[in-house]
């Protein structure tokens, strides 16, 4: 198990699919891995589906509505102990959108959350109050695609479903100098507690990967 540097003093732990390695007690054969070293997550007072909200995971719907009015109804149902959203398999495209507390967001196999390339689908938020200004440029910056504020007792979780940036789009305007902010990160919580991020892959990111900041 993968923890995130301890200067975020975040305890966000990301659990990636990794290679089995040889016990050197064991000697030849034997295998240590991650399995059972993240907590499980807890039994949610609800089971929902994205499909549900009128999401389709055919790679070319956008769901962002869609994961919107999912959370939505997540966040209604905090007082009786949250909800996991479930996310079948296929290719589920979206732009940026947020997470709320007690909620467990959890991709299936073969389960593909892909960020959309149109940028004018990702608002502008400020620069984090200890940068003063956006990472790369001055100014506001592109919110996450996943993100969330203030939150607690939340899994990211799932059956190593994938999580894509799409990032290319991002990346050929940075070599090119025409980026107008700094670019958005796959994953970012901010003020949050009670975090896991375990079993997915995170890939091609416009920025970062994952990113924990102020968190506890």
């Amino acid at each position: 198990m993968l923890y995130v540097a301890p200067k975020w003093r975040c305890l966000l732990a990301v659990a990636a699919a990794i290679a089995a390695m040889l016990s050197a007690a064991g000697g030849a054969g034997a295998q240590e891995t991650c399995s059972g070293a993240v907590p499980a997550p807890p039994k949610r007072g609800a089971w929902m589906s994205i499909a549900s909200f009128g999401g389709a995971g055919d790679g070319r719907t956008l769901n962002t509505a869609a994961f919107a009015a999912a959370v939505s109804s997540i966040q209604r149902r905090r007082a009786r102990g949250g909800a996991l959203l479930y996310v079948p398999p296929g290719v589920w495209l979206t732009g940026p959108f947020s997470l709320t507390s007690h909620m467990t967001l959890f991709l299936a196999r073969g389960a593909v959350i892909r960020a959309t390339q149109d940028t004018s689908s990702w608002p502008l938020i400020d620069p984090l109050p200890s940068y003063g200004r956006g990472r790369e440029l001055p100014g506001k910056r592109y919110i996450s695609l996943i993100h969330g504020n203030g939150l607690q007792d939340v899994f990211i979780t799932g059956e190593n479903g994938t999580i894509d940036g799409q990032g290319s789009v991002w990346w050929d305007m940075w070599k090119k100098g025409t980026l107008p902010f700094t670019r958005p990160h796959l994953l970012e919580l901010m003020d949050s507690s009670n975090t896991i991020v375990s079993n997915l892959v995170f890939q091609d990111s416009p920025f970062w990967n994952i990113h924990p900041v102020y968190c506890r």
